[in-house]
């Protein structure tokens, strides 16, 4: 058994549900359903800790993960539950497993990604350290954080959001938002038509959702999603990941051993590193043309793109 680590006793979980609430699967030729509630405690009911698929509550740790396991349907339920370390076990690096939790969110898609990488709410650790903690709301709002550990939150038509420090965290929602987050492991989240999230730093996090909305991340496998038409999602470095859901939208990886994927009609760029010329190269693919697939991750093999 692999149980999580953590600095603190509590974590959350980025999952989904039909818009029954009912989850459904099969193990071994045998289907099962179990119906989550929108709201409090949920329980396993045939819990077994072996880090393996079945018997327990499934999520992605912080939304980090497999992000195609999440139903992205139009009546889809975003869900986010509180988890305390002690009864989670990580299955591997796709998803997490869990005895129980509390839900503490169930909505659409743009909140509940805020709410999960943000955690201003249910990161209590880091509420807990943050010395200049400031949270602004309002028209052309703005909310700045600096040093270890900070945390900046701005809401409002035009809001700003920005926090500098190791394991920062930014967050901003409303239209033409922009959340930007600089540090070690730093999350940036933004929410509203043509909003902007960066994030800088290993491991480094940021993610956009809106019409036109742009995502960029900077830094060691760090992670980039943006969702809405035409969105826009970047991340540089060795190992990082961009994700752009939403018609006409463009994902770029920019480094050696990326991935990307888009949505329909979109563009996937993935970079690679040619030792023999010292220089990088780029595999573009349309989505639609030469089979290359709409939601599907893709990595740079022998100079072509293939799936992931």
């Amino acid at each position: 058994m692999s149980t999580m680590e953590n600095t603190s006793d509590k974590v959350l979980c980025l999952r989904t549900c039909p818009a029954d609430m009912i989850a459904r699967g099969k193990i071994n030729d045998v289907e099962w359903s179990f119906k989550w509630p929108t709201r409090g405690f949920v329980e396993c009911p045939d819990w077994d800790p072996t880090p393996t698929c079945g018997h327990g509550l499934h999520g992605l740790l912080w939304g980090d993960g497999d992000w195609s396991l999440l139903k992205d349907e139009p009546d889809s339920v975003w869900m986010v539950v509180e988890v305390c370390v002690a009864n989670l076990v990580k299955i591997d690096e796709s998803k997490v497993k869990f005895r129980c939790g509390n839900v503490i969110f169930t909505g659409v898609k743009a909140d509940a990604i805020a709410r999960v990488l943000t955690g201003a709410e249910a990161m209590t650790e880091a509420q807990k350290r943050a010395r200049d903690w400031g949270e602004k709301s309002g028209h052309y709002s703005t909310a700045a954080s600096s040093g270890d550990s900070s945390t900046a939150a701005s809401s409002g038509y035009a809001s700003t959001a920005a926090s500098l420090g190791y394991a920062s965290t930014a967050a901003s929602s409303g239209n033409y938002s922009k959340a930007a987050s600089s540090g070690y492991s730093s999350k940036a989240a933004s929410s509203g038509y043509a909003s902007t999230a960066a994030s800088s730093g290993d491991s480094s996090t940021a993610a956009s959702s809106g019409y036109a909305s742009t995502a960029a991340s900077l830094g060691y496998a760090s992670k980039a999603a943006s969702s809405g038409y035409a969105s826009k999602a970047a991340s540089s470095g060795y190992a990082s990941t961009a994700a752009s859901s939403g018609d006409s939208c463009i994902a770029a990886s920019i480094g050696n051993n990326g991935s990307a994927k888009a949505g329909p009609n979109g563009l996937i760029i993935v970079t690679y590193w040619v030792d023999a010329e010292k220089r990088y190269r780029a595999c573009i693919g349309n989505v639609g043309e030469n089979e290359i697939c709409a939601d599907t991750w893709y990595k740079v093999h022998e100079g072509k793109l293939i799936p992931a």
